[in-house]
């Protein structure tokens, strides 16, 4: 058994690992430059399809492109000047990484905010043990929440750290269909276990 959870921790870290390589040199730069428009530029060592979005304060999509073809490099000049005045976000996914940028376009033109690194966990269920892997970029407060038919039946706040790497023991939770709930910061991500 402690074979298997040692294995299963190691396959965890090195998925890990790729991400980090893969997200550590990904980097997204919006540059304002006149009073409508920026220019959003996209870099990272390896080639890969960029996806980009761009939605406004109530989470509706205003912009999205998926590129054709696995690119280093991007760039694309914005003209924001047919948008309403108001905050947006900008978001830049590539295989399960992403880097946000917050714009606001007002009267006197366009302000953009620091870029923000996010990546998604990685969650997996085996012999009874949930499985996290998570690189907390942003040092947020994180907390797991477990539901069975929509009630919670466990929750477990995880300490600020950069790089989490934990397993759950739920052999003790009843059989049936499970949804786990991990929230950082503001992001939340769901997955779905069945024991």
């Amino acid at each position: 058994m402690k074979t298997i959870i040692a294995l299963s921790f190691l396959a965890a870290t090195t998925l890990l690992s790729q991400f980090a390589l893969a997200s550590g040199t990904f980097r997204i730069n919006l540059v304002p430059k006149t009073e409508a428009k920026a220019l959003l530029e996209i870099s990272n060592t390896d080639a890969h399809k960029y996806e980009i979005n761009i939605s406004n304060s109530s989470g509706e999509m205003v912009y999205y492109h998926e590129t054709q073809e696995s690119l280093t490099n991007h760039s694309k000049l914005f003209d924001f000047s047919q948008l309403e005045h108001g905050l947006y976000k900008v978001e830049v996914k590539i295989d399960g990484a992403s880097n946000e940028q917050l714009l606001t376009i007002g009267r006197s033109g366009i302000e953009v905010g620091n870029p923000v690194k996010k990546t998604d966990p990685l969650f997996s269920f085996s012999d009874n043990i949930l499985k996290l892997s998570y690189l907390n970029y942003n040092n947020n407060q994180m907390v797991l929440h477990i539901y069975n038919k929509n009630s919670l039946v466990w929750n477990k706040d995880i300490n600020d750290e950069f790089a989490i790497q934990k397993g759950f023991d739920l052999s003790k939770l009843n059989r049936g269909d499970y949804k786990i709930v991990f929230a950082s910061g503001e992001d939340i991500y769901e997955y779905d276990l069945r024991r």
